[in-house]
Parts: structure tokens; C-alpha cells; sequence
């Protein structure tokens, strides 16, 4: 498989709507980052007596980062299943909540037992977390579950159902015989992930450039659903 690093950042702007669905993606993730830029708002929300209006901020933040991971979602199913080449509208924003509310779900059902697993080794056998051996095969076994993560991620964005998350049998149908294939976009997505974190930070020290990550944010959002649909196209 090669993937098309050029079409993965340059595809959105063949439609012809891309400037204002991308500008809305990024108002939307604008939200939840306020607080952020404006000590006063944030002052407000944690002081004393404002607890009703610190719940409301959290859960429209909340509605916000699902409405984009729906949207992901949409716009890799869109092209995969509907072989649709445009993004999807912002009309239907509440059906991208849904969405993204069922992949999350999803996705906790699907770490849950490894995460008992885990926990409870950890807890029974009281095992030193602060030991380098035992941060070493927590990184190990932390990037074995990303990946296994991104084997049922893919899954969900053909079928969109939450049961994508569980049927382990469908999920890894899609990698027989690619294996190689996988690695690679794995590690690319893990590399992008890494690369979108470091800029972000370098943007967020300033109080100007911080209101660039959003934007950037969604963008790289795009990108990774393309990155998407190109493997699950091969």
C-alpha cells in the first residue's frame, strides 16, 4: 500500500465548499478552548456559586468534540460507502453528535475489559508504577492497544454501527493479508498524532498564535480521514 501524503493534504480543497465547512469544523472547536484564551470567562467559571454554568460549558464542550468525531466519522464513510468525493454538509449536526456519541461509546465498551485487566494486575499483584520496567511495558502494551484501537475504528467508520467496536471477527477480516500494509498506517497515524501534538504545543505559548490550533486541528481531522479512506479504498 502507498499512502498519498500529498492527496491527504491537499483532497478538501477540491470542493468547492471547503473554506466555510472547514471554518465551521474550527468554530466549533473553538468553543471549548474560550476559557483558554480568556482569563475573565475562565475566572468566571470556576468561581464560586457559577457551578450550573461550568456544567452547561462543559457539556456543549462535550456536544462540540463529539460533532467532530461524527463528522470524522462521516466524512470517511461518505467515500468508502457512498464513494462521495465532497465533505459532508454541517446541516445535519446533531446526526454527527449521535454519531460521535456512538463511537465513543463504542470505543469505551471495547477498552473496558482491558483496561479491568490491567487495573486489576496492577492492583493485585501491587506492582511498582513508578518502576522504568513497569513504564516500559506500560508504553508497550499502550501502543499494542492503539493499534488495536485503530483496527476497530476502521471497522466502525465502513458500518457505523457501535457493534463495529466488538465484532473482532469483521474488524480484522479487513487485515487479512495486510498486515505490512497496517504497520504502515499505523505508524503513520501515530506519527501525525505526535506531530499535531508537538505543533500545537509550540502554537499554544503565545496567546495569538493559540487561536490558530483549532483551525489547525480540524485540518489534520481531514487529513486523517483521508488517510483513512486510502486504506480502506486498497
Amino acid at each position: 500500500m502507498g499512502l498519498n501524503f500529498k492527496q491527504a493534504f491537499s483532497y478538501e480543497w477540491n470542493d468547492s465548499d471547503f473554506f466555510t465547512k472547514w471554518l465551521i469544523g474550527s468554530f466549533i472547536l473553538v468553543f471549548p478552548a474560550l476559557p483558554e484564551w480568556m482569563t475573565g470567562i475562565k475566572k468566571f467559571l470556576i468561581a464560586p456559586g457559577n457551578m450550573y454554568w461550568l456544567l452547561l460549558f462543559i457539556t456543549i464542550s462535550i456536544i462540540a468534540y463529539l460533532a467532530i468525531i461524527g463528522y470524522f466519522y462521516k466524512a470517511v464513510h461518505n467515500r468508502i460507502v457512498h464513494s462521495e468525493e465532497q465533505l459532508p454538509q454541517w446541516q445535519k449536526f446533531w446526526l454527527y453528535v449521535r454519531r460521535g456519541a456512538r463511537a465513543c461509546l463504542g470505543a469505551g465498551l471495547m477498552t473496558l475489559p482491558y483496561f479491568v485487566l490491567f487495573g486489576g494486575t496492577v492492583y493485585l499483584y501491587q506492582l511498582d508504577y513508578t518502576s522504568p520496567i513497569f513504564i516500559a511495558i506500560a508504553v508497550i502494551l499502550g501502543m499494542a492497544f492503539l493499534a488495536l484501537y485503530l483496527v476497530f475504528s476502521l471497522n466502525f467508520a465502513v458500518k457505523m454501527k457501535l457493534s463495529a467496536f466488538l465484532n473482532y471477527e469483521r474488524a480484522f477480516r479487513r487485515l487479512e493479508g495486510r498486515w505490512r500494509e497496517f504497520f504502515v498506517f499505523y505508524l503513520v497515524c501515530i506519527t501525525l498524532a505526535v506531530v499535531s501534538t508537538i505543533v500545537c504545543a509550540l502554537l499554544s505559548l503565545h496567546n495569538l498564535t493559540t487561536l490558530i490550533v483549532p483551525f489547525f486541528m480540524f485540518y489534520i481531522c481531514l487529513v486523517l480521514a483521508d488517510l483513512y479512506s486510502q486504506f480502506l479504498f486498497d
